[in-house]
């Protein structure tokens, strides 16, 4: 159930940094999600499976209270809950999933995000510290130790980075400190390199659209003002993602391809999917309805 918890926060984070209207680490958005689904359509030798999850979001005035997660059956799987500051920056998130409890607690240093600290009922503890040149964030370190290198609970690199390049970022799972370096081309991350213990494990590349950030977008006015503090992050869309991993005999390389759909200049539906070496296929596809 972690799994839908970790889909939910893919969404919630990102929103707090990813507004092109409100300061970094605030979340208030003029048209406010009701709910996201979250289908999952997989195909292996001809036989098809469908499933789906769900998230309904409550709200108390212009703040996000709570994102209830929910399987397809409507069954409750686990909630997340922010707390904020005098300045309706996101504080901390308390995520609960069955009896597994995360915290994630926020430092800043005047306006800039500088250290993310998680905790957990496992007993887990992880921190990323966050390096800035020129308002970039150019290099992410990862300090401590996760049981499950699927990043169980929470991705909070959301906060600073679009969905496809923070989803690859995360703590060891054998207590070693990891270091991400990334490249700007204007607005957006081109390139990343990722090294474990010192020593390259893996490259990525990004390619993009010429529209607004579904993010962005998604928590903003509609208009996709690019100017000011959103500018430390990717303006566009991820519509190609390759990874280059470097094993101990071999490289072994994957590509990703994404798709948006928009009304009003909202999105309202993104897809990718993915086909592993045993053939299995896996469409993703996510509905966001409004209040």
């Amino acid at each position: 159930m972690k799994n839908l918890t970790k889909i939910a926060v893919c969404f919630i984070i990102g929103a707090f940094l990813f507004s092109s209207c409100q300061k970094e680490g605030q979340y208030l958005p003029k048209k406010k999600i009701a709910k996201i689904e979250h289908v999952t359509t997989s195909s292996l030798w001809g036989i098809t499976t469908t499933t789906m999850d769900y998230q309904e979001w409550e709200w108390t005035g212009k703040l996000l209270s709570k994102i209830t997660l929910r399987d397809g059956d409507g069954k409750e799987a686990g909630s997340i809950v922010p707390q904020y500051d005098k300045k309706k920056r996101v504080m901390s998130l308390h995520c609960l999933t069955g009896s597994d409890v995360d915290d994630y607690d926020f430092t800043y240093d005047g306006k800039d995000l500088m250290k993310i600290t998680h905790t957990s009922s496992d007993k887990d503890v992880a921190v990323y510290t966050f390096v800035k040149e020129d308002k970039n964030v150019v290099e992410i370190t990862v300090t401590g130790y996760s049981k499950s290198n699927d990043m169980a609970g929470v991705n909070p690199l959301q906060l600073v980075l679009p969905n496809e390049i923070a989803e690859v970022i995360k703590p060891s799972d054998e207590k070693a400190t990891v270091v991400y370096k990334l490249a700007w081309d204007g607005k957006n991350v081109a390139s990343m390199e990722e090294y474990i213990s010192g020593v390259l494990y893996a490259n990525y590349n990004w390619t993009y659209d010429n529209a607004i950030n579904p993010l962005k977008g998604l928590f903003c006015n509609g208009y996709g003002s690019l100017n000011g503090f959103e500018e430390l992050y990717s303006a566009n869309n991820v519509v190609e993602s390759q990874t280059v991993t470097h094993l101990t005999f071999s490289d072994v390389e994957q590509h990703v391809k994404y798709s948006y759909e928009y009304e009003d200049d909202y999105p309202v539906k993104k897809t990718w999917s993915t086909v592993a070496s045993t053939g299995l296929e896996v469409v993703h596809t996510y509905n966001y309805l409004y209040n």
